[in-house]
């Protein structure tokens, strides 16, 4: 399978499917991430200047502003491709929904507030005519 690049063919052949669980978003100071000893199963590790940011599953004790359901964008998207990301996070702005984007090497990832999630699935299928 190859990379997709087009915008056009890449909103027209998008899906959207919904990835277990609930995530949390952290922050650890620069040097104190441990890794996998820390957090068995963290979605995304991230350098920052300031520190790691992590993607875990969130737990009972997770704050309500922190619980994200991540959405996996199923179209072979092209890292080079211009414009895909920025559709995306223009149909969620339209319905007030906050994104946060990961970009993997195969798919776009979102991670959207588990509050808004069935809004933002709605307004994503929608770029494709899927809803």
């Amino acid at each position: 399978m190859t990379s997709e690049r087009d915008l056009e063919t890449l909103l027209a052949t998008l899906e959207v499917s919904v990835k277990d669980g609930r995530w949390a978003y952290e922050t650890h100071a620069k040097g104190t991430w441990t890794g996998a000893k820390q957090v068995p199963n963290p979605a995304m590790i991230f350098q920052e200047q300031e520190g790691t940011t992590v993607i875990v599953p969130a737990d009972k004790s997770t704050r309500k502003d922190n619980r994200w359901v991540w959405l996996e964008l199923s179209v072979y998207s092209d890292l080079h491709a211009v414009g895909f990301l920025a559709a995306i996070a223009a149909a969620l702005a339209a319905v007030d929904v906050p994104c946060n984007a990961v970009a993997g090497f195969h798919h776009d990832h979102i991670f959207v507030p588990e509050s808004k999630a069935d809004v933002a699935i709605q307004a994503l299928s929608a770029l494709s005519g899927a809803s």
